[in-house]
């Protein structure tokens, strides 16, 4: 297989250019004695690989994005990596969601070094000190993975195809309430199920208008988002309020979009849906992003409709750097990003544009995004192939791109390494 790499705007030169050199006369010829040269100098140099799943040809793909090159490819030793995840100390889990494996991989060596066995296909973990909750993609199940040896599945129902907006996966993303307790979002069901650890049937469970994606905690509450369900039996998307204490569910409320005021005037919740949400990072107020591109800003108490604003088609996800909040597009061919002081008020700063062509069926932005010293990474695939960005975030520019053909990179992780030497 041959990877082309494209795009590049830097080319990097053997040897030395003009500036590199210096002449005879402009060095500095000062001797000085042993004693007074100091030679224990510590130089300490920080580098940063980005780690990919590339499904179309099961392998996982590292990139150098400093040198923004690509770096090393290694088989995946399974099939369907959709996502490479944080896992325990040096380790990242290649989730292969149509195999029953987790690939572990050792960053220190960068090699795939054994594999988890499961009873079914993974979807996506959650850590919690020393152990790591995993859903399942084709069945109502979680497990728990404990020095990389998978559990007993918790589950009390079978595999039906979801009606609800997100797709055919069994369940939504794991969510650790406490050491021992845990939230299973079952999406063949529509419910939010609790587990004990002790325990593999649910001890207790809130049913949904429409299956529940993720789930995020502030303050004594959880806030799932529910997806909606689209077609002749729609059902809006929403958030679900709740509780959990004392081995118990508590409803606070359940809020579907299609309840608020002012609404944008493309509102139609028979084909919207929605599947995840982000707090504003210095005050109580969510953002849920739908399919169709509007996003929702509601206040945590409440519900209530803060400010609404149009993005891309497929917003889902939402990232944060200071004031600065970049949405992703997951079916859309540009970036926006925003300006979000007020959450009553957010507006929009610049949108970045990757492509004259938008690719239908493909998620066109990648799950993850990564800012390293203010500067933006995330993939953007065609379904041919997919191109590393790296968005330099003080002017919101396109500061350099690397293009692998043959490559869908969905979900990835980042990991940093530094190395000491002496220097002069």
């Amino acid at each position: 297989m041959r990877y082309y790499l494209l795009l590049l705007s830097t080319f990097f030169l053997l040897g030395c250019g003009p500036g590199d050199h210096m002449d005879d006369d402009s060095m500095d010829t000062t001797l000085m004695d042993a004693d007074s040269m100091d030679t224990s100098t510590e130089v300490t140099t920080t580098s940063t690989t980005l780690y990919y799943g590339n499904v179309n040809d099961d392998t996982v793909v590292l990139f150098d994005i400093e040198k923004m090159q690509l770096k090393e490819v290694i088989n995946s030793n399974g099939v369907n990596p959709y996502e490479i995840s944080q896992a325990l100390g040096d380790e990242l889990y290649v989730i292969n969601r149509s195999d029953y494996t987790i690939g572990i991989l050792d960053t220190t060596t960068d090699t795939i070094e054994d594999e988890i066995a499961l009873s079914f296909y993974p979807r996506s973990i959650s850590i919690n000190l020393n152990d790591i909750l995993l859903t399942s993609a084709n069945e109502p199940a979680a497990a728990i993975i404990t020095s990389n040896t998978a559990s007993q599945s918790y589950t009390d129902s079978a595999y039906v195809t979801p009606a609800s907006f997100g797709g055919s996966n069994a369940t939504g993303h794991p969510v650790w309430v406490d050491d021992n307790y845990f939230l299973l979002l079952d999406r063949t069901e529509n419910t939010i199920e609790l587990y004990q650890k002790d325990n593999n049937s649910p001890i207790d469970k809130l049913t949904t208008q429409s299956s529940v994606h993720h789930v995020m905690y502030k303050d004594g509450y959880y806030y799932g988002i529910s997806e909606g369900e689209q077609g002749e039996n729609s059902v809006s998307p929403g958030i679900v309020k709740f509780s959990v204490a004392n081995a118990k569910i508590t409803l606070a409320l359940e809020r579907l979009l299609d309840s608020l005021s002012d609404l944008p005037d493309d509102f139609n919740s028979t084909v919207w849906g929605a599947h995840h949400g982000a707090f504003h990072p210095s005050s109580d107020h969510i953002y849920v992003g739908s399919a169709e591109g509007n996003v929702f800003v509601l206040d945590l108490a409440e519900l209530t409709l803060a400010d609404t604003f149009k993005s891309g088609k497929g917003v889902g996800h939402f990232t944060f750097h200071d004031t600065l909040m970049i949405t992703t597009n997951h079916y859309d061919n540009f970036k926006s990003f925003y300006d979000v002081t007020d959450p009553k008020n957010n507006k929009l700063i610049k949108e970045l544009k990757f492509s004259d062509q938008v690719y239908p069926g493909i998620t066109m932005q990648s799950h993850t995004t990564h800012i390293v010293d203010s500067k933006l990474y995330f993939m953007f695939n065609t379904g041919q192939n997919s191109t590393l960005y790296k968005i330099n975030l003080e002017n919101i520019t396109i500061e350099d791109s690397l293009t692998l053909e043959n490559a869908y990179c969905l979900m990835g992780s980042s990991s940093e390494s530094t190395t000491t030497s002496n220097g002069m």
